[in-house]
């Protein structure tokens, strides 16, 4: 039988599709102050915000009289017809944010209005009001939130834990600070402060402090009509994954075509991505989602191919490249960026998959080239496994390095297989537990990565790690690699951390970021070689335990067995 659910059953529902966990608060709640004009944002939580959440801010503020009005749901100053929503302008319009929150909590308001000479004060519970007078207060507003989902205990226990849920409202923190320069943010967790921003001139100033000045940032940017698009990257070398922030007229949404856009490129994408577009409101749908995180674009295809051009300039820029027309986009140097690396090629050129289809040999017996086998089959190879019984023949064009073995003709990749010795001297080296080394001068932390330190603070100490005051004065020592940057090792660790929740597994995974690191030192494909240099290689290649493969999973050797070539020259 079909019946009209109860008020309050449909109220927490609908709650339900606005706010999921406290990052929801954050973000609505902060994209409320900057819609009044707030210049200054402080959160205060408990428990990562699941037992309290308090945002205060400078703006507007809300009238006395108006205060229950902006509980009600479908209750907002942002909009007031049928065409405004083709053109929203602001962050906020429903007026379902305050109504969400009051439903599965118990919520108090401050608040006074610009040129009012008193505030107010409203609180309820469950949706219910239960106080509503005339208060003291100082311009501005104040949203405090209780016992989020008290009322709902089947959604609170999906809540993950306090440190996840606080880590969560640190991404909505910074990304909104990054693109708003001109607002102050602070963010504290039972009164010990984790975050704090003050004002700054550029988004390029937001971005150094939270990317760090060791860090070479990359920029570009694009017209095409009424469309505008910047765009900063930060590639990261020991990443495995591509973080794309992306805002669209100042709102933070996802969107699969941007990041197509950029993922579709011919180099490795990974790293951090700051995109932000800018186009006239009418061309852009964003009332397609409950919580406003995805939109959509009237002309998505002019959106991927300036985005796309935009990236391309990037790569163009790191590879040292010419891209032709694309250049026009503009790429420029961060500032204080490191400068550029001459590295013509990247890892991810060569697919894993092509070399699987185009090799004439198996995984399986390149390993048993390279390692004695036990059979009969095998011995033949293993006892002409030395350098002797390999003739090194000369490079190609391109920095191959050419060997002739008994029974197969190798190609070396110079690049991969130095990564690959590289990398296994350095987890040789930490399974030996690595030393502490002091720095001479010691390294300030980026204030968007002290909030982390604050949070795994002493995870780090436990692996080598000494932050003093904002300030790394220790990191682990890496043998014959003291010119690793602190800061780029303490980001490597954090990545660590962070990816394996499990402790036993977690030092393994920190390590294994860190060597990926140091790869960086490995010879670069095009590089001369000498005989002794490239049979030196071939022999500490020989010595590694996975000598086939990089650390990143490309093969290091192209074999192509005698037999294979007598077959095919019909011999």
């Amino acid at each position: 039988m079909i019946k009209k659910l109860a008020a309050d059953i449909s109220m927490r529902i609908a709650a339900g599709e606005v706010i999921e966990r406290p990052s929801s608060l954050a973000k609505e709640l902060i994209e409320n102050s900057l819609d009044a004009g707030a210049r200054s944002i402080s959160i205060q939580t408990e428990q990562g915000g699941k037992n309290s959440f308090v945002i205060e801010d400078d703006g507007c503020g809300i009238a006395f009289e108006e205060l229950p009005l902006a509980l009600e749901r479908y209750a907002t100053s942002k909009i007031s017809d049928i065409e405004d929503l083709e053109r929203i302008s602001t962050l906020g319009y429903r007026g379902e944010a305050l109504a969400s929150i009051a439903a599965v909590s118990r919520m108090e308001i401050r608040s006074r209005a610009r040129g009012a000479e008193s505030g107010g004060v409203i609180r309820c519970e469950a949706g219910e009001i239960t106080l509503h007078s005339e208060t003291p207060a100082k311009s501005g507003t104040r949203v405090q939130i209780d016992d989020l989902f008290f009322n709902l205990p089947a959604r609170r226990k999906f809540l993950k834990t306090s440190s996840a849920e606080l880590r969560r409202i640190v991404q909505i923190v910074n990304d909104y600070a990054l693109i708003h320069p001109e607002v102050a943010f602070r963010l504290s967790e039972e009164n010990r402060k984790i975050l704090e921003y003050g004002n700054a001139e550029s988004v390029d100033e937001c971005l150094l402090r939270r990317w760090g000045r060791q860090t070479r940032i990359y920029r570009s940017q694009a017209q095409s009509g009424a469309l505008s698009v910047r765009i900063w990257w930060n590639p990261a070398p020991d990443s495995r994954r591509i973080a794309v922030t992306l805002f669209v007229n100042g709102r933070r949404v996802q969107d699969a075509a941007v990041r197509a856009a950029i993922v579709s490129q011919d180099a490795a994408s990974y790293g951090e991505w700051l995109v932000l577009i800018e186009l006239p409101a009418q061309e852009v749908d964003v009332n397609i989602h409950p919580t406003k995180e995805e939109i959509r674009f009237r002309r998505s295809g002019d959106v991927f191919k300036t985005v796309y051009d935009c990236a391309k300039v990037l790569f163009a820029q790191r590879l040292s490249i010419n891209t032709g027309p694309a250049a026009a986009c503009g790429a420029q140097r961060g500032a204080g960026g490191l400068p550029p690396q001459s590295a013509p090629q990247e890892w991810s050129f060569y697919k894993k998959e092509r070399w699987r289809a185009a090799t004439p040999l198996s995984p399986a017996a390149v390993e048993n080239i390279f390692t004695p086998a036990a059979g009969a089959e095998g011995a033949a190879i293993a006892s002409e496994f030395t350098i002797e019984g390999k003739n090194y023949i000369g490079q190609s064009a391109r920095g191959f390095l050419i060997f002739d073995f008994p029974d197969a003709l190798c190609i070396i990749d110079p690049h991969a297989a130095h990564e690959r010795i590289l990398y296994e001297e350095i987890c040789a080296a930490f399974s030996e537990n690595a030393a502490l080394q002091q720095l001479t001068l010691s390294q300030e932390v980026p204030q968007a990565v002290a909030a982390e330190v604050e949070l795994y603070r002493g995870e780090l100490e436990k692996l080598g790690f000494l932050i003093k005051e904002g300030k790394v004065t220790a990191v682990p020592a890496i043998k014959g690699k003291g010119h690793l940057s602190p800061i780029d090792m303490l980001r490597s660790a954090l990545r660590g951390i962070e990816t394996e929740s499990d402790p036993a597994k977690r030092d393994r995974e920190v390590w294994w970021r860190m060597a990926r690191l140091a790869c960086r030192d490995a010879v670069k494909l095009g590089r001369r070689f000498e005989r002794e240099e490239a049979e030196e290689l071939l022999a500490r290649l020989e010595r590694c335990e996975t000598p086939y493969t990089c650390p990143h999973g490309r093969p290091t050797v192209f074999l192509i067995e005698n037999k294979k070539l007598f077959e095919w020259f019909e011999r």
